[in-house]
């Protein structure tokens, strides 16, 4: 392996001070899988906008979570966009909620073993994930949901599974064994269940992009319960600062500079249980064993244009641990990530050299070429 070790001192905490604070919603029980309602944002807003634009944020309680849509444009015109992507969230939530009753994920999972119509972004967000778990193997996985319920992440009553039943149940997260066909159809095998918490809001994070786009927008910044997306800078030119949590101690560990691009976090150490033999037990699962992820990672950050794929990616590196989730980013190399680990120490890839500053002098750095 490739490192350049360096140890980096705080001095970028003042700067950071006068930050607008965004936190995530610890309550998914209907995203059951979502793994990102344990990071801490902080979004450097030093600058004054440009007096041309005008700044409409809009906030919105939608996928069990609570979401803000900041958006910089035409005086005019930026509400009634920001209106139009709060009907877009609605939709898509109203979609893939397991929970809903009048959803088409909940549709899919009760009536198994049939082929089933499905609206086109229904379609499309089950094409990516079923990819997503394709490419990394498993590590994604929509298929675990009747996992995580055996483990009582979905209904708050938690208990450790006899290893029977879980692996009962592992015979039904075969991915490969859903099935499309062109005319929007789905088919799932019986007793097979999906939830798409690990990779929708990165989904309809980028359909509100899109839509901003397509409505004259060119300065927003999202943060879907924590999954933060950008469209192109700040009004005044200078790149969104997004801060990212020490998994540890829950003070903010680095700084990162970006513009059009997704940054999500994947962690378990706010969404968790005890147990009665004292050992704690994460909702990342592993889909090879059934069983809570317990590696060395502490946090995985993604940094990507497409929010879908650091969706998805924070999860499945999470669940690979340090080493494939470094040896997939070199065989693949069109993301960037920031690991840190329970040991202290902070993985690095180098595409985010000069764009990253550290705030927390208890990581050693590591930067992986």
């Amino acid at each position: 392996m490739k490192f350049s070790r360096i140890l980096y001192k705080a001095g970028f905490v003042s700067i950071l001070t006068a930050n607008i604070l965004s936190t995530s919603c610890k309550n998914k029980r209907d995203f059951a899988k979502t793994q990102h309602n344990n990071v801490l944002f902080k979004i450097h807003s030093e600058n004054t906008p440009s007096s041309a634009l005008k700044k409409s944020t809009l906030n919105i309680t939608a996928m069990d979570t609570f979401m803000t849509i900041q958006s910089y444009g035409d005086k005019k015109s930026v509400e009634i966009v920001n209106q139009k992507a709060k009907e877009e969230i609605l939709k898509i939530e109203k979609l893939l909620s397991v929970t809903d009753s009048e959803s088409e994920i909940f549709m899919l999972n009760h009536h198994q073993n049939e082929w089933q119509n499905v609206n086109q972004t229904t379609w499309e967000v089950l094409l990516e994930a079923k990819k997503m778990a394709q490419l990394t193997q498993g590590a994604f996985n929509p298929c675990l949901y009747p996992v995580l319920s055996a483990w009582g992440f979905t209904t708050g009553n938690f208990s450790i599974p006899d290893n029977e039943k879980i692996q009962n149940l592992m015979n039904f997260t075969d991915f490969d064994k859903m099935k499309f066909e062109n005319s929007h159809r789905i088919f799932l095998p019986q007793n097979m269940m999906i939830d798409l918490g690990g990779i929708a809001k990165g989904f309809t994070g980028d359909k509100i992009i899109q839509i901003l786009k397509e409505n004259g927008i060119e300065s927003a910044l999202l943060d879907l319960g924590g999954n933060i997306q950008t469209l192109g800078t700040k009004p005044d030119g200078t790149k969104w600062n997004v801060g990212i949590k020490n998994p540890l101690t829950g003070e903010i560990a680095a700084a990162i500079k970006v513009e059009n691009m997704a940054v999500i976090t994947s962690g378990g150490y706010e969404r968790f249980f005890t147990a009665s033999d004292g050992k704690k037990y994460i909702h990342i699962i592993d889909s090879k064993t059934g069983f809570p992820v317990d590696n060395e990672i502490a946090s995985v950050t993604i940094l990507s244009p497409s929010g879908t794929y650091a969706d998805s990616l924070s999860t499945a590196l999470f669940v690979m641990g340090t080493d494939k989730a470094l040896s997939f980013w070199k065989e693949h190399q069109d993301f960037e990530m920031l690991i840190f680990t329970k040991d202290r120490r902070s993985f690095v890839t180098i595409g985010l050299e000069n764009k990253v500053d550290f705030l927390d002098d208890a990581f050693e750095v590591y930067w992986w070429k």
